[in-house]
């Protein structure tokens, strides 16, 4: 019994510094992407932060949290992300929201109409936001419905295809590629296309 006691304190003693390590390690990575988290909040600029260790998206301005989103799931894939502000190159989307356009001097119902505006509702819910330093982060609206559980099922099933040949491609070119998938509520996910706009810079803190 004394030799088992003694094997399990000497197999403790030999994880505790590479857990030590992977701490320090952890804390070190979340000291940095805080701190640039403090620079964006000294910018009048509207800044995004996805903390997916608490599942939680924030919507922040001169650090002042304007928005709080929760996130339902989660998932990543790819290289490490760096613990650095990432800035919005485009996002992607099948369906772009937009206005019907009307010509200069082009008359309609008797010049008496109205030109309408894009509502949160005339947002997409499903899109993707690439960054730049080969950072991708797919939005989904969770499942409500026979509808959109054919659909979220649909593109789980095309990521599973496409994800492997876009992690190879950019390791052949030796360039950084990290793929995160995050679930939201629909208006919430809205909310995220709405306010995102190009240039728009994000930090992400991560498990």
């Amino acid at each position: 019994m004394m030799r088992q006691w003694l094997a399990i304190l000497f197999l403790a003693a030999l994880t505790v510094p590479a857990w030590a390590d992977l701490s320090k390690e952890n804390y070190l990575r979340d000291n940095r992407i805080l701190e640039e988290e403090i620079r964006l909040a000294g910018k009048p600029q509207v800044y995004f932060v996805f903390d997916l260790r608490e599942k939680t998206a924030y919507i922040k301005a001169r650090g002042i949290s304007l928005r709080e989103l929760r996130i339902k799931d989660f998932s990543r894939r790819g290289g490490p992300m760096a613990a650095a502000a990432y800035s919005l190159k485009e996002k992607k989307t099948f369906f772009k929201p937009g206005r019907e356009t009307i010509k200069p001097r082009e008359s309609k119902d008797n010049d008496n109409y109205k030109i309408e505006a894009l509502e949160l509702s005339d947002m997409p819910s499903r899109f993707t936001l690439v960054f730049d330093g080969g950072l991708r982060i797919s939005i989904r609206p969770e499942t409500e419905g026979v509808i959109s559980g054919i659909s979220n099922l649909f593109h789980s099933a095309l990521r599973l295809l496409t994800r492997p040949l876009a992690m190879l491609w950019h390791a052949v070119r030796g360039k950084p590629y990290c793929a995160v998938d995050i679930v939201l509520n629909k208006n919430d996910a809205r909310t995220i296309f709405w306010s995102f706009s190009e240039g728009s810079a994000a930090v992400v803190y991560h498990p």
